[in-house]
């Protein structure tokens, strides 16, 4: 039957979504996880940088002996060009997300670009010579500024553009780089599949649509793409890395819609933008936002993505490394004093909800009695709790017993600082977390750490009110809005300064 591989698909989905511990099959599912954007970046400026200084020494083997080359005046002015390369680049948009999984070469952008970088390194190579007096005149300038500078200027040129029209011959053929989801209404849908397929830009790869207000018997494709059930099989797509962006193609007549879907995804770690039936405004496509070629409103965005997430996870990694490295003597310390003292394991391990709302499994130090222990947190510990063992009453109160959660953050599970995750069966006040904060889910939009912006301002220990889990999840969402490399060091010393005098831990 016409339709039926879509409707396999999409089948395959919901049963590989079900359960939040449940791993997307990448190897049977057409949803491949989600690209590594700076990865890509880092390879084309990666690329760019080698062209640039390759074509430098070509050009200086064609005028002076190569042996010549680490004590010739070309040096300085080459290291100057591949900088100013790079940054001119990036001023110009060539490294963007749409540029770097685009399939068109910006001819214009990458001359202007180049012939900018040539300027900039010249004058300052120019000036670092003046300042040292050297190779200015005389011979070394008519090699310089003779020969080897406009002979680079034009070999340069060409090498860097067929080094990137080679990258798009072999790069036209990749996977997905930004698996997106359409939903709204027919007439929009079509519209936007319209742009989004004559646009000269790659911004979209769209994998599916969700036709809202249709029958579900009457879904099976629309212009050769899977149509999927409803929001739902939405939602759990998300939750399994298989979507990265999702595009609200309704008129303007179905606000109240188009908020209730906005509201519902946007806890989850994936980018919205609305397309409001912009066909009926007849805007031309001139007028269109510039990064990827359509009239797009931004709703929501995945926090902390792109560069950010790459420089938090080398925080993550640095610092981990050396605080494992610095404290492994009390480590061993602790580990000792605990099987000394009670029997049992050392480390406990606790299941917990982390990115994207996925069970992982927290490292601590055991605290409690063995046998009384509990792992889903079915009953919260409180002052005088008679589970938890002498060492263990010292070690909840310094927070040393968090200490192994170092070997979660170098795993990927956890960073140093976020929203601290909470066991399975936690409850606030007698209610579930999600009912007691409906937006709790969008706290995991990002992977949970060791301290947070909630602990280092007195939220933390038991959750016995409605209250103190509503200014828990108040300060996650403000550390998610408003993260910073420097706000994460300020909560990391804040931290430092509480573990041992912190009246909330018990």
């Amino acid at each position: 039957m016409p339709g039926m591989a879509e409707t396999d698909i999409a089948t395959d989905i919901v049963a590989s979504a079900s359960g939040l511990s449940g791993a997307l099959d990448t190897a049977a599912s057409p949803f491949a996880p989600r690209p590594r954007l700076a990865m890509r970046t880092l390879r084309l400026i990666g690329l760019d940088a080698a062209i640039t200084a390759i074509a430098g020494f070509i050009c200086f083997a064609m005028f002076q002996p190569i042996g010549q080359f680490t004590s010739s005046p070309v040096v300085i002015p080459m290291v100057c060009l591949t900088v100013s390369l790079i940054l001119c680049y990036f001023e110009r948009g060539l490294y963007a997300p749409s540029e770097v999984v685009s399939r068109h070469l910006p001819w214009r952008r990458v001359t202007v670009g180049w012939l900018q970088a040539v300027a900039i390194g010249t004058f300052i190579a120019v000036c670092e010579a003046t300042l040292s007096g050297s190779w200015i005149s005389g011979p070394t300038a008519t090699v310089l500024f003779g020969m080897w500078l406009p002979t680079f200027l034009v070999v340069g040129y060409l090498a860097l553009v067929a080094a990137r029209m080679l990258r798009l011959r072999f790069h036209a053929g990749s996977e997905p780089l930004n698996r997106t989801v359409i939903i709204g209404e027919k007439a929009p849908i079509h519209d936007l599949l319209f742009r989004i397929r004559t646009s000269r830009r790659r911004g979209f790869d769209v994998i599916g649509i969700v036709e809202h207000g249709l029958p579900t018997t009457e879904r099976q494709t629309m212009l050769g793409l899977p149509m999927f059930d409803d929001i739902a099989v939405l939602e759990r797509m998300i939750r399994q890395d298989a979507v990265d962006t999702v595009l609200v193609a309704l008129p303007w007549s179905a606000g109240d819609e188009m908020r209730a879907i906005i509201d519902r995804i946007s806890m989850a770690p994936v980018d919205v933008y609305i397309y409001p039936g912009m066909n009926g405004l007849h805007l031309p496509l001139r007028q269109a936002n510039r990064a990827f070629d359509l009239p797009l409103l931004m709703a929501c965005t995945r926090p902390i993505g792109g560069w950010g997430a790459s420089v938090k996870r080398a925080e993550d990694v640095a610092l981990s490394l050396a605080l494992l490295l610095f404290i492994s003597p009390v480590m061993l310390t602790i580990a000792a004093a605990i099987k000394l003292t009670s029997k049992g394991p050392v480390l406990f391990r606790q299941r917990r909800l982390g990115y994207n709302n996925r069970v992982i499994e927290v490292l601590k130090f055991r605290s409690m009695f063995t046998h009384l222990s509990d792992a889903d947190a079915s009953l919260q510990s409180f002052r005088g709790d008679k589970r938890v063992t002498p060492v263990g009453a010292w070690l909840r109160k310094s927070s040393l017993d968090e200490l192994p959660q170092l070997l979660n953050v170098l795993k990927g599970d956890m960073s140093l600082v976020g929203p601290r995750p909470h066991a399975l069966a936690t409850t606030a006040g007698g209610l579930a977390l999600e009912e007691a904060v409906p937006i709790y889910s969008s706290r995991h939009r990002v992977k949970p750490g060791i301290t947070g912006w909630a602990q280092v301002n007195g939220y933390r220990g038991a959750l016995d009110s409605v209250d103190k889990i509503v200014h828990r999840v108040n300060h996650d969402l403000y550390y998610i809005e408003n993260w910073s490399l420097g706000f994460d060091f300020k909560i990391l010393w804040r931290t430092a300064k509480l573990v041992f005098a912190d009246d909330n831990a018990f």
